[in-house]
């Protein structure tokens, strides 16, 4: 293997705590190899982001890495002793019957006070993991009396979760993580280092775990591939216990050539980035749109409802259809059953769970207005949308394909696509949040910028920008305009 001058000094370091910031495409898995093949006699273990990639690692490793997930770890401690009540998360209905109410924003509380607490490194349950009312504004008596109730019933629901004997409420994989990381475990027993895989959207929970090791610590990420801070991710890169680390930059790119490498550096400039990315690969063309005559082409869309809007598009031009994690995983089977149960056809439901948990339709509508659940709302506007449903998914079933070889299309959203990458690429049209709107908030911004970079670092030959990109460019453009003219200076050139 020929190291790059940025690869070798990771990978022959000796330092007890390394951190290395690598840009898309840029090798930092390939360098996490090298690592571990240098330190051939070190137990090492390698904490993957979920079982796909944990399952790809196992793959590339030495046999001196173990490579697993910090649920994996978790499960073998305590996941196996909730085998009999987990669940995947906590349901607004469970909670709601739980506590004995039928109030759905006290429901929605408690199961984000709770998410929110098992997300954290905290280790115990306090007044800051109550998100609503987490603001500079002092409360009313009122808001403090609520929080103080909704608290004390969170602390409740917490105690059944723990209770190996109360059935009433399920363990959550993340309440098993959550109590593993409160039992401090010494991995030191088992491995000499520990590698932190993308570390700039790592859970707090899962950072509290790794920084209390005290053992060689190796941590590698891109801060701007951060996408999920909307559940309680955090950088880690830059995180207080990575002062005192070893830095390195992995740059140089061999995925994309210069094109997208400026595309990339164009939308890192509005964060404030001076680092440029260098796209070193074969040359990439970035276009308007993709030409009709590929032999196959993949579409990155903002939101799954933006996946399930393109496929029908699409099923009238007779596509073979891939669907990144596969079709199931769109909630296409469950928006079904919600159509059924919003015309009162019960008996067409798979899943009676459904029956269960709503009296009606009109019940399911006012529980998702007054929680403002993203989900409920966007499955409410799919429906409306589409009057024939459950025949236009039965068409895109009959269009889909299990091996992404076999099709001429490949569906899925900017962050399912995070780690994988495609000869032609084209952004579709539902990216709308503009992250240069002055009514944006800093870190809603950087999370809209971020997923734009993600997405157009995907593409090898071809890159198909949206409209956003479009103005993201032409803002840029202009500011060189007018930056050149202030200072008499060259527009930067990134390419």
């Amino acid at each position: 293997m020929r190291w790059t001058d940025e690869q070798l000094p990771t990978i022959q370091s000796k330092s007890r705590k390394l951190l290395v910031q690598a840009f898309a495409g840029t090798g930092k898995t390939t360098t996490l190899v090298g690592y571990a093949e240098e330190n051939a006699s070190v137990r090492m273990l390698y904490l993957c982001y979920n079982k796909a990639v944990e399952m790809a690692a196992k793959n590339r490793f030495p046999r001196n890495v173990t490579c697993k997930t910090a649920h994996g770890l978790a499960y073998a401690v305590y996941g196996t002793q909730y085998q009999h009540k987990q669940s995947g998360n906590l349901r607004l209905t469970d909670i709601a019957k739980a506590i004995n109410t039928q109030d759905w924003e006290l429901a929605r509380d408690i199961v984000s006070t709770l998410n929110a607490f098992m997300a954290s490194k905290d280790l115990a349950l306090d007044d800051d993991h109550f998100v609503r009312f987490n603001n500079d504004r002092p409360l009313t008596t009122f808001q403090h009396q609520y929080r103080t109730r909704a608290l004390a019933l969170s602390r409740r629901i917490w105690a059944q979760m723990m209770d190996l004997d109360d059935r009433s409420v399920s363990m959550t994989h993340d309440g098993y993580l959550k109590l593993y990381q409160i039992s401090r475990p010494d991995l030191s027993q088992r491995f000499d280092a520990i590698l932190l895989d993308e570390g700039q959207d790592v859970n707090p929970v899962i950072a509290d775990l790794v920084q209390s090791q005290k053992i060689t610590q190796v941590t590698v990420g891109d801060r701007h591939q951060q996408l999920y801070r909307f559940r309680g991710a955090v950088d880690a890169l830059s995180s207080a216990w990575m002062a005192d680390a070893e830095r390195h930059y992995l740059t140089k790119s061999f995925r994309f050539g210069p094109a997208v490498a400026h595309v990339a550096n164009i939308i890192l400039s509005f964060k404030g980035e001076t680092v440029p990315l260098q796209g070193l690969g074969e040359p990439t063309q970035v276009k308007r749109s993709l030409p009709d005559d590929l032999p196959h082409q993949t579409f990155l869309h903002r939101t799954v409802n933006g996946v399930i809007e393109n496929a029908l598009r699409l099923v009238a031009k007779n596509h073979r259809m891939h669907w990144v994690g596969g079709i199931d995983s769109y909630s296409l089977r469950d928006l079904e059953d919600l159509f059924f149960f919003s015309k009162g056809l019960n008996d067409s439901i798979q899943n009676r769970k459904l029956l269960k948990d709503y009296r009606d339709y009109d019940q399911y509508g006012q529980i998702a207005k007054a929680t403002q659940d993203p989900e409920m709302l966007r499955s409410i506007k799919i429906i409306e949308t589409y009057p024939d449903l459950p025949k236009r998914i039965d068409g895109l079933r009959r269009c889909s394909v299990t091996s992404e070889l076999d099709s001429t299309v490949t569906l899925t959203t900017a962050h399912r696509a995070k780690g994988l990458e495609w000869d032609f690429v084209c952004l579709y049209e539902d990216f709308t949040a503009d992250p240069l709107s002055p009514e944006i908030d800093a870190g809603k911004r950087d999370d809209e910028l971020n997923l734009l970079y993600v997405a157009v670092t995907r593409a090898m030959k071809i890159l198909a920008v949206n409209s956003l990109v479009i103005s993201l460019m032409q803002h840029y453009k202009d500011n060189q305009s007018l930056l050149k003219q202030a200072r008499g200076s060259q527009p930067l050139n990134y390419g």
